[in-house]
């Protein structure tokens, strides 16, 4: 069972495969890469696997998908999960590595670039300009 802090981490890099609406292979694969570089998710005690990420991946692709079709709610739903991880010490590891996903089907989506912008704001990471 994953921790509620691994699931939201979990949640935003898989947000960021989902938010151009595609879902490359080669996103899946950043996807994986990413979170098994975090060195929160990389520690012999959460024991989290490709196999494992894939599977939670897939497990959750579906609801995840749904809750960015409802763009009336998508913040609301969103912003508390993105609060969780405010003080998290691999935030700005995290916003890097949603930065690697949004690029590597080539091409960074207005949708991408808008989760990022959230994201930091309430992480307080400056973006360039």
């Amino acid at each position: 069972m994953l921790t509620k802090t691994i699931e939201n981490i979990l949640t935003i890099l898989a947000l960021t495969v989902f938010a151009d609406k595609r879902v490359f292979s080669n996103e899946i694969d950043s996807f994986v890469n990413s979170a098994r570089n975090l060195e929160s998710l990389s520690n012999p005690e959460t024991d989290i696997t490709p196999a494992k990420l894939l599977d939670w991946f897939e497990g959750h692709r579906e609801a995840l998908k749904g809750r960015m079709d409802q763009r009336a709610t998508f913040e609301d739903w969103l912003n508390p999960i993105l609060d969780d991880l405010t003080d998290h010490p691999d935030r700005h590891a995290m916003f890097n590595r949603m930065i690697e996903i949004s690029k590597s089907d080539g091409e960074v989506h207005v949708s991408e670039k808008a989760l990022m912008v959230l994201a930091a704001k309430r992480w307080n990471i400056r973006l360039a300009a």
